[in-house]
C-alpha cells in the first residue's frame, strides 16, 4: 500500500468526503497546505534528479475547470475528469 513522505493539499479538499478520508487515513503523514495544485513553488525549484522523491508525495487539490480540450492524437476531446 503507498504511503506517501508528504501530503500537499488545497484547504478546499476538507470539503469534500474523499478530502477528508485522504486526510484521515494519513494523519500521520506531514501536511503542508498550497493555494493551487498545479503550481507547488517548492517543488518547482527542485531539480530535475529529484523528480523520483517527488513522486513519493500525495498532491490533492480540486479541479477549478470542466472545460474539453481538444486532443487529435487519439480522439478529438479529452474529458475532463470529476
Amino acid at each position: 500500500m503507498f504511503k506517501p513522505k508528504a501530503i500537499y493539499y488545497e484547504k478546499e479538499i476538507l470539503e469534500y468526503p474523499l478530502g477528508k478520508q485522504l486526510m484521515k487515513q494519513y494523519e500521520d503523514v506531514p501536511k503542508v497546505e498550497i493555494e493551487n495544485h498545479n503550481n507547488i513553488e517548492e517543488m518547482r525549484k527542485k531539480e530535475n534528479k529529484e523528480f523520483p522523491y517527488m513522486k513519493q508525495n500525495l498532491i490533492i487539490g480540486v479541479r477549478k475547470t470542466h472545460k474539453f480540450v481538444e486532443n487529435h492524437k487519439t480522439s478529438d476531446y479529452l474529458v475532463p475528469y470529476t
